[in-house]
């Protein structure tokens, strides 16, 4: 179900470019979302914030908001959360220390993948990881198209299901911060941090959890969310003075439909998070 609002200008606060796990530039990015009719949008690469002031300064050629953004990957409990940050200074020194270490620990990672992969007769290179990779963060999408450009695989999911998705043969768990330290980060970085897909990771016990240690709000649309979920998010949003957020968590990859603008929330939740930080609105 797509969740269209169509009487206000719309924006997409997840989207994802090829600096992490994403297909598209963050150019090509700027340029759909401008000829779709998005008033503004937020790129949220997974751990990575190097690209965001060039993409800043684009945008505002293209006369579109670009909203500064960052997924952090973060443990809690038993479960794997992704935490969004919005209107953070790309320049904070502590955020770009973290993201500089969390690099490292990535290349760590898919050096580890490799070394596993090897064993199964999948002989690749990091050379060429790091060149489908490009200046943006190393990841499992990068080793899985490799291994179909070197036909060890026939597809990307098949890549994933054999060998390197979660509890496969070469899989290696990504390095993960608390959710008190990414909010904490986010925080220092004068930005707002927000739940991303808590439908899909969460009970609604560890989401009070993570409100008492600061969550500033949550993302409510998304295209794995049941209207039903959207409503009871929506809930919890009132009866804790929350920010909502919602976009398509567009990815493009593996010649996948672009979901930009599909899912999207109104600029009016725009002005609340920059009322909450006390912006011009």
């Amino acid at each position: 179900m797509c969740y269209r609002i169509v009487s206000q200008p719309r924006v997409d606060l997840h989207i994802h470019s090829n600096r992490s796990d994403g297909f598209f530039s963050t150019r090509q990015i700027i340029d759909y979302a401008r000829k779709i009719g998005l008033k503004a949008i937020s790129i949220t690469d997974h751990d990575d914030i190097a690209g965001l002031e060039e993409a800043q300064r684009y945008s505002q050629q293209q006369d579109i908001e670009l909203i500064p953004g960052v997924e952090l990957s973060a443990k809690f409990k038993s479960f794997d959360l992704h935490l969004l940050g919005y209107f953070f200074d790309p320049r904070n020194p502590q955020l770009n220390q973290y993201i500089e270490f969390f690099q490292q620990e990535r290349l760590r990672r898919a050096r580890k993948i490799l070394e596993l992969l090897k064993n199964h007769g999948i002989r690749l290179s990091l050379d060429l990881i790091l060149k489908k990779s490009g200046q943006g963060s190393i990841g499992r999408p990068h080793i899985a198209e490799a291994m179909v450009e070197e036909g060890y695989v026939h597809s990307y999911q098949e890549a994933f299901n054999k060998y390197i998705g979660d509890g496969g043969p070469c899989c290696v768990p990504k390095y993960k911060i608390t959710p008190g330290d990414a909010i904490s980060l986010i925080n220092q970085a004068g930005g707002v941090c927000v739940i991303a897909h808590p439908g899909m990771d969460i009970s609604d016990d560890g989401l009070i959890d993570l409100i008492k240690l600061g969550l500033h709000g949550i993302e409510t649309i998304h295209p794995r969310h049941t209207q039903q979920q959207v409503d009871h998010y929506r809930e919890i949003i009132q009866k804790y003075q929350l920010l909502e957020t919602g976009g398509s968590d567009c990815h493009a990859e593996n010649k996948s439909p672009v979901m930009i603008g599909q899912f999207n929330i109104p600029y009016l939740l725009v002005e609340k998070m920059k009322a909450r930080l006390g912006r011009q609105k």
